[in-house]
């Protein structure tokens, strides 16, 4: 895959991993868990998500002939709900989907693309921390949309330990509808890699993503509401006198949907 953009506004940079092929950073580790796959023999996967992890999968999935089955909430977005069904992939939905989705794995025997509990999902999203590096040698900070953690905790292991590292949540998911995990196999390996860094939690209410999101639109910018909520937890560090550093950077994690 090649290097997604990073662009400069103002005094912060952002990393265009919505300029990913289908539009997010999950492509990173899909495909990344489909060269796993292969490599094991496997011809069909599973996955539960609440869109952009589907959306990657439907798509490599068919681009690798791989037969993909999808548990998806009810709630699951229209817009997204849509990209899934344009790749031949069968979609069930799941009050439970995560649970459905694993014993549906172990009943057929076909890969589990759980990015939080698969190894290669990270090494998927370690590329983003190899290419921040080469573009930016200089980095000292970086802002993380935090959903399952494997986006942020892949990121980490590849970044120069003095990066300060802040994972950003929403103060409710009304809003962010791609950060909806409940459960968190990673909870505690994110939050040691965020406390090594020097960095911090930061919880983003939704008024300061809308106003984020408006500043991102009016530059030409059109990223997903996860996005806007980063660069607002960079203007909440500015202003609350958090050390980022003069080279901090923002993950913007998927398109506008």
């Amino acid at each position: 895959m090649a290097n997604t953009p990073l662009i400069k506004l103002e005094n912060v940079f952002f990393k265009r991993e919505d300029l990913n092929i289908t539009g997010s950073a999950k492509d990173r580790a899909i495909i990344s868990q489909i060269d796993n796959l292969k490599k094991q023999n496997f011809s069909s996967a599973v996955i539960s998500s609440t869109g952009n992890a589907a959306i990657s999968a439907a798509y490599f999935c068919h681009l690798n002939q791989i037969k993909l089955t999808v548990f998806l909430s009810p709630k699951v977005n229209q817009n997204k709900l849509d990209l899934i069904k344009k790749n031949n992939c069968q979609i069930i939905i799941s009050q439970k989907p995560i649970s459905d989705s694993i014993k549906f794995a172990k009943k057929n025997n076909v890969y589990l693309l759980r990015q939080s509990t698969d190894p290669s999902a990270l090494i998927g999203y370690q590329e983003i921390g190899k290419e921040l590096t080469k573009e930016l040698p200089k980095i000292t900070s970086i802002f993380v949309p935090v959903g399952s953690g494997s986006t942020l905790l892949g990121i980490s292991q590849t970044l120069n330990p003095s990066v300060k590292i802040f994972a950003v949540k929403p103060e409710n998911t009304i809003l962010t509808d791609a950060l909806t995990v409940k459960y968190q196999p990673l909870k505690n390996k994110v939050i040691s890699a965020v406390k090594n860094s020097k960095g911090s939690e930061l919880i983003i209410q939704n008024k300061e993503i809308l106003k984020t999101q408006k500043i991102l639109e009016s530059n030409n910018i059109k990223t997903s509401l996860e996005g806007a909520m980063a660069y607002a937890a960079y203007k909440k560090a500015i202003k609350n006198n958090f050390d980022v550093g003069d080279y901090p950077v923002i993950i913007l994690t998927g398109c506008q949907r």
